[in-house]
């Protein structure tokens, strides 16, 4: 049985998401030390002028684990995030269909980053067709897996990884293809089609 282990990504790329479904096991590992301005706590919408960042204010020191990192919750953050997806995607083709799933978790407001984080993994999950293949690890390294700890940041070309591949499907805006967006960005536009697409995105790892 293959196994990766990775930090946990707030609305995941289609590069993460390219990367664990090539796993039996997916192994999150929560005991590290959160970092700001990577994929753990923000995601990549496309809106109708540009591409928006959305990121969960969080109540975290420099020395704070990610398993123990805290939602700011005393920011207007929710509305936003809610505002920008729905602005984003409100016409997409599968928005109606999938829309309540994300608006329960959002609203469910966890205390947690990480819950909220992982009831997120498991609705995308679930729209994949893919039964949960995940589990948390919070002390530490594990033997007999790839790792791939902050391997994904934001700031650097996903094209120098070779993990995900752009494989072109509609979007609401703009004239080009904007590619490794969050998988929402498929989701909502593909529906049922997003799995096949995703698993035409993926570089098969060496």
């Amino acid at each position: 049985m293959s196994s990766v282990q990775i930090e946990p990504h707030y609305l995941g790329s289609l590069e993460y998401y390219a990367l664990l479904s090539q796993f039996d096991q997916i192994i999150l590992n929560v005991s590290t030390v959160f970092q700001k301005q990577t994929y753990r706590n923000r995601a990549y919408l496309l809106g109708s002028n540009r591409i928006l960042i959305l990121s969960i204010p969080v109540i975290a020191s420099s020395q704070t684990v990610y398993k123990d990192v805290k939602i700011d919750y005393g920011q207007n953050w929710l509305k936003d995030h809610w505002g920008a997806f729905y602005s984003s995607y409100g016409k997409a083709p599968f928005f109606d269909y999938l829309k309540q799933d994300f608006h329960e978790v959002w609203f469910s407001k966890p205390k947690f980053l990480v819950d909220l984080v992982v009831k997120m993994h498991d609705v995308i999950g679930n729209i994949l067709g893919e039964s949960p293949k995940y589990r948390l690890q919070s002390d530490g390294e594990v033997n007999n897996v790839d790792v791939y700890m902050d391997i994904l940041k934001p700031k650097e070309d996903f094209s120098e990884r070779k993990i995900y591949k752009s494989r072109e499907y509609g979007q609401l805006f703009g004239n080009s293809f904007v590619p490794n967006l969050s998988i929402v960005d498929l989701l909502l536009n593909r529906g049922s089609e997003s799995s096949s697409i995703l698993h035409e995105s993926k570089h098969t790892l060496e």
